[in-house]
């Protein structure tokens, strides 16, 4: 090796260990926020893809009252509305007021019914909630239908 050799490589330096961690926390920082971010906007288009889904009831529900002068009082009425059928994928199941979770085991394709009425051969209205994927529970927005309004009593479609 020549003098001049050795005096190149004295000159040329890498980085310190010092500056790679503040590189690698740097970087770690960054991903945490942008996780972060990710699931927030997840947790935005479920929610919204199972209001889509509510709204899809509530359209069947009043195409089966426009045919049968009587709003569903059972889950098998959805599948029986001649007019409007439930998008593929989408299922209502029954709720009781009680369930924290509104009967609903998967939210993205599911939406909870509940019927106005002495009976459910005579329903005049109904209660429909979704998953809130934002909060992890029921959403406190309900659609209603017929003359269902909010503190009416609502009984379990079956």
């Amino acid at each position: 090796m020549t003098l001049n050799n050795i005096k190149k490589m004295k000159d040329e330096r890498g980085f310190t260990i010092v500056e790679l961690l503040i590189v690698i926390v740097v970087i770690g920082i960054l991903a945490a926020i942008v996780i972060v971010a990710y699931n927030g906007v997840q947790n935005k288009a479920n929610t919204t893809k199972a209001q889509t889904n509510a709204a899809a009831v509530q359209k069947v529900a009043e195409a089966y009252n426009a045919d049968n002068s009587k709003y569903p009082g059972a889950i098998a009425d959805f599948g029986s509305a001649s007019t409007v059928k439930l998008p593929t994928g989408v299922s209502v199941v029954s709720s009781a007021a009680a369930t924290a979770s509104a009967g609903i085991t998967d939210g993205k394709t599911q939406v909870s019914y509940q019927y106005k009425g002495s009976s459910a051969t005579t329903a005049t209205g109904g209660r429909i909630q979704f998953w809130d994927f934002s909060t992890g529970a029921v959403s406190s927005t309900k659609i209603y239908v017929g003359d269902a309004a909010s503190g009416d009593t609502f009984n379990q479609a079956l």
